[in-house]
């Protein structure tokens, strides 16, 4: 998955907001935002998430369409813990839902630290594998056929600490659209 920098511009201008405006909602800096549009820096899973849900739009909005793994589930996404594959498969018509059909390889995790974003409900649902959640410090492991909702405005982790590939659906919804 690649991010189209020109898209977030689009979208940004046509909700007539300045680059200082996306920023402080999204918790990111100018310079780096800037970057993005200009498709100078890639940004992390974490601050697709909080882009997309600044412009209130679905992730699929701001990214590049590209072919799947051949495993079929999607393109890899190397991140400095670990590497993980996805697919969205949310429909073209969700206006405040987004889902991800997602694999995470065992050892590893979604970053070194926690993390939080605003305004937005989580579920996820395991199909195969253990995956632990630590959600405002709480440890919840969950296996196949679990499911856990997440107020994303705690701070969360996950890591896959089984011996298997884990595979769940992430599911995100906009609490409050912007006026």
């Amino acid at each position: 998955m690649r991010v189209d920098g020109q898209r977030i511009r689009r979208l940004r201008k046509a909700s007539n907001r300045t680059l200082q405006d996306l920023a402080e909602d999204a918790s990111l800096s100018v310079s780096f935002l800037s970057q993005v549009e200009r498709g100078l820096s890639e940004p992390s899973f974490d601050s697709l998430l909080r882009i997309a849900g600044s412009l209130n739009e679905p992730m699929t909005a701001i990214v590049r369409d590209e072919p799947a793994g051949t495993d079929g589930v999607g393109s890899h996404i190397a991140h400095e813990s670990g590497v993980y594959r996805d697919r969205f498969v949310t429909p073209d018509t969700a206006r405040t839902i987004q889902v991800l059909e997602a694999i995470l390889e065992p050892g590893t995790r979604s970053r070194v630290r926690a993390y939080v974003h605003p305004e937005d409900e989580e579920c996820v649902y395991v199909f195969q594998g253990e995956i632990e959640f630590i959600v405002d410090g709480e440890l919840r492991r969950l296996a196949a056929g679990d499911a856990l909702m997440i107020d994303p405005r705690l701070p969360h982790s996950y890591a896959n600490v089984g011996a298997e590939p884990v595979r769940w659906l992430w599911i995100s919804a906009k609490v409050s659209a912007r006026e």
